[in-house]
């Protein structure tokens, strides 16, 4: 049996049968009834690795948490990471949230920072739902 108690880490899979679509889960919230599906965080670990002066083409929602929403994944040293990458899990994906920086947590205005200024080889710290 699951627990019942919803924690910070938790991600929301489905409002009323919604699924997908952020902007859309949330109108559903202005429903007298709402039927929400949660699922737990998984953490993991994805090693990366950056020239100097390359680009990691992330796009991010508003930097307000203790982490980073991957929104986008546009050209840069990401999207080649992901195109040779054969192991699904070392991915990066649109909705992972990116909690540390080289082992290093933050606000995400820092983990911002860090991502910007890596170079050579490092891990990024993700949560992930569950599947």
């Amino acid at each position: 049996k699951p627990p019942l108690q919803v924690i910070r880490s938790d991600f929301i899979v489905s409002v009323n049968g919604v699924t997908g679509d952020a902007t859309e889960m949330m109108k559903q919230f202005q429903t007298d009834k709402v039927n929400v599906k949660l699922v737990r965080a998984v953490d993991t670990v994805v090693f990366l690795e950056k020239g100097r002066k390359e680009w990691h083409g992330l796009k991010f929602e508003q930097l307000k948490n203790s982490y980073l929403v991957v929104m986008d994944i546009g050209e840069g040293y990401v999207k080649a990471h992901n195109d040779k990458c054969e192991d699904e899990s070392q991915k990066i994906r649109v909705y992972d949230r990116i909690v540390s920086v080289k082992g290093q947590v933050g606000t995400a205005a820092t983990l911002k920072s860090r991502l910007l200024n890596a170079t050579g080889k490092f891990q990024l710290g993700i949560q992930r739902p569950c599947s």
